[in-house]
């Protein structure tokens, strides 16, 4: 079975800017970190651009936090298939960085998550990756 998530985690609180387009999910979390998160679908199974990942994180108020991460993540019965990510920490920019051999992703992807300050452990049983947390079926 497939599992898709692309969007944002945030390590802080973020208010919602209000109305959202139809399709976007804004939750907030509470562990492994307290934050926000946002479902992107129209980003699913893509690589956007750096410039299109600051452009949503500006739009939707994201920019002005002290750690963001952008994520697309794929995964086939609970094996990452591909990850791709960027994002920003203390001001200073990282990745964008894409995997998808088999050998490399899983370490790519809980590299990514550190930026967070994401334990391994939390990042590979991450509460926003199980089915029904953005309200999808």
């Amino acid at each position: 079975m497939t599992y898709r998530f692309a969007g944002f985690f945030v390590a802080q609180r973020i208010e919602c800017p209000g109305p959202l387009p139809e399709g976007i999910a804004w939750r907030e979390i509470s562990r492994p970190f307290t934050g926000t998160g946002v479902r992107l679908p129209e980003f699913l199974g893509g690589s956007p651009s750096a410039e299109e990942v600051s452009a949503a994180a500006e739009k939707l108020g994201l920019g002005r936090s002290d750690a963001w991460l952008y994520l697309t993540y794929d995964c086939w019965g609970g094996q990452i298939d591909f990850v791709y990510g960027l994002g920003s920490k203390n001001s200073i920019p990282f990745g964008p960085v894409e995997e998808d051999a088999r050998e490399r992703v899983v370490d790519t992807y809980c590299a990514l998550m550190q930026e967070l300050g994401v334990s391994r452990l939390d990042a590979l049983n991450f509460e926003p990756f199980e089915r029904g947390f953005w309200g999808e079926s």
